[in-house]
């Protein structure tokens, strides 16, 4: 299975200490290069930074299609843009990305996208985690937003 991620779910994820999780998705996790430099070099001292960098099973890849990197990036932040098209590249199998106008334009172009909370509820749907909300809980204490409304529509569709 091909899954690409950008750094808000890098981030995030090593925020709680459940980094792990990516890889009980695939064996490999891709990232764009931009994901790369604002997780580990960037984001230097913060969380995720060291734990990306030491992560054998996170692979940092270059894009090819620039031309496409510089059209989103007028729209979007460059790593949602370098994400999206790498996913593209690759064929990935998913593409899991927060921000919002990103995942609109990852499922304008036909790509399988979901945002971390989705990707919770994949994980729970493959048994690979027994609950959502323990995991959503921890993630809004370490600062990831998401409001009641949301929260609530992402529980039900987890069956909790």
């Amino acid at each position: 299975m091909i899954v690409v991620v950008d750094s808000s779910v890098l981030i995030t994820l090593a925020r709680i200490g459940r980094l792990e999780l990516l890889h009980r998705t695939a064996d490999v996790i891709r990232v764009p290069e931009a994901v790369f430099v604002e997780v580990v070099q960037k984001g230097a001292g913060r969380p995720g930074s060291a734990e990306v960098a030491q992560a054998d099973w996170i692979l940092r890849q270059s894009v090819l299609d620039r031309t496409s990197v510089d059209q989103l990036s007028a729209r979007l932040g460059r790593g949602e843009s370098e994400a999206i098209v790498l996913a593209k590249e690759l064929g990935a199998d998913l593409l899991v990305i927060d921000d919002a106008a990103a995942r609109r334009v990852a499922e304008a172009g036909e790509q399988h996208v979901v945002g971390l909370p989705g990707w919770l509820i994949y994980l729970k749907q493959r048994g690979v985690v027994a609950a959502v909300k323990p995991l959503l809980d921890e993630m809004l204490a370490s600062g990831f937003y998401l409001d009641e409304q949301r929260y609530q529509l992402i529980l039900r569709r987890a069956g909790e």
